[in-house]
C-alpha cells in the first residue's frame, strides 16, 4: 500500500468515525449538541478570539458534553490511525520479512566486535505510565478496542450499513460509559490498568515475536 492511498483511507475512515459520531450526538443529547460543536470546530479553525468568548458563555454542563464530544472524536480518530499504522506494518513486513530478521540480517554484516559491544551497552526497561491522561477505563478501551477490530474486517459495499451500525452502536456506548471515576484511583487501579495492556500484548504481540 503506498503512502497516498494510506493516507486517504485513513482521512476516510476518520470522516466516516466523525459521521456516526455525530449521529451519536444527535441520538443521545439532540441537534443543538451537535451545533454548538460544529460552531466550536468551525470557530476554533477562524476566529481564536470569537471561539474563546463561545465557550466562556457556556454553562458548565454543556461545556462537560463538548469536552467529552472533542475527547470521543480524538479517541476515534486514535483508533484509526493505530489500524492504518498495522496495516502498513504488516504491508512492510510481507516485502521485507519479520522485524528481528531484518535486524539479524544487517548484525550478520557488522564486524563481530562492534557489534559485542553494542549488545553489550543494549538494555531494555519497559515503563508504565501513571499519567491521568493515559488512564482510560477499562470498560472504554475494551469499547475501543472492538471499534478497531471493526476497522479491520474488510467491508462490501453492501454489507456497510449494518457494518456501520455495528460500530455505531458501540460509539453510543462509548457516550454513556462515563470516562472518569467518581473515586480517585488507587494504585491497584493504576496497576489494574498496565495489567489491561499486557494481557493484551500476551494475547497476541507476544507470540509473534517469539515465534520470529
Amino acid at each position: 500500500m503506498n503512502a497516498p492511498t494510506s493516507h486517504t483511507a485513513l482521512h476516510d475512515d476518520i470522516r466516516r468515525l466523525r459521521g456516526l459520531l455525530d449521529g451519536t450526538l444527535i441520538r443521545q443529547e439532540g441537534a443543538d449538541l451537535l451545533e454548538l460543536v460544529d460552531r466550536v470546530r468551525e470557530l476554533t479553525r477562524e476566529d481564536g478570539a470569537a471561539a474563546a468568548e463561545l465557550l466562556g458563555g457556556t454553562d458548565l454542563e454543556t461545556a462537560a458534553k463538548l469536552v467529552r464530544a472533542f475527547s470521543t472524536y480524538f479517541h476515534l480518530a486514535n483508533v484509526a490511525e493505530q489500524v492504518h499504522r498495522g496495516r502498513e506494518l504488516r504491508s512492510e513486513r510481507e516485502r521485507s520479512g519479520a522485524a528481528l530478521a531484518r535486524v539479524v540480517r544487517q548484525a550478520a554484516q557488522e564486524v563481530p566486535e562492534s557489534l559485542a559491544a553494542a549488545v553489550k551497552n543494549l538494555h531494555v526497561r519497559p515503563v508504565f505510565t501513571a499519567h491521568p491522561t493515559e488512564a482510560a477505563r477499562r470498560s472504554v478501551l475494551n469499547k475501543l478496542r472492538r471499534i478497531a477490530e471493526l476497522l479491520e474486517t474488510p467491508v462490501s459495499g453492501s454489507d456497510r450499513p449494518r457494518h456501520d451500525l455495528r460500530v455505531a452502536e458501540n460509539i453510543d456506548l462509548i457516550w454513556q460509559t462515563d470516562e472518569l471515576r467518581v473515586v480517585r484511583p488507587e494504585p491497584a487501579d493504576e496497576a489494574r490498568n498496565a495489567i489491561y495492556y499486557l494481557d493484551e500484548l500476551h494475547a497476541g504481540a507476544v507470540g509473534d515475536v517469539l515465534e520470529d
